[in-house]
């Protein structure tokens, strides 16, 4: 257990943790100056620079936090000692893992109605016959 110990002690995880809690810290910062509504819809991902990158979780969020940006960026720099902290917000929208069914939902009527007479307008060929699987085929 003692090398494991040591490990997480070495300098790599403690610049790690270092950056975690600062991120954990803006979460909190950020808690305070946004409405009540939209503190569990949103997490901190990472502070580039002077830019923090913020996740939500839909469109109608983001719009919300990009309308206050200018009002939390002010608040969190006056609480910050070190003079500007931040001064953009960067958000992206993580889209949930929604199934999409690639099958044609609706299917047109119209071209089938056309080869249905052009099918019955011509004689016993081939070309029937190929219209007619065709024809079947889309009424599946």
């Amino acid at each position: 257990m003692e090398p494991i110990k040591k490990l997480f002690q070495s300098s790599f995880f403690l610049e790690i943790n270092k950056r975690k809690n600062r991120l954990d810290l803006l979460q909190k910062e950020i808690a305070i100056f946004i409405p009540n509504d939209l503190v569990s819809l949103i997490s901190i991902k990472s502070l580039v620079g002077r830019t923090l990158i913020v996740d939500v979780k839909s469109n109608a969020v983001a719009h919300k936090l990009k309308l206050q940006e200018r009002k939390i960026l002010d608040s969190i720099n006056q609480k910050s000692e070190q003079g500007e902290l931040l001064n953009k917000i960067k958000v992206r929208i993580i889209i949930q893992n929604k199934k999409i069914d690639k099958k044609l939902k609706v299917k047109s009527i119209y071209p089938i109605k056309k080869l249905r007479n052009l099918v019955h307008s011509i004689k016993d060929s081939p070309l029937k016959t190929s219209l007619n699987k065709l024809i079947k085929s889309r009424n599946d």
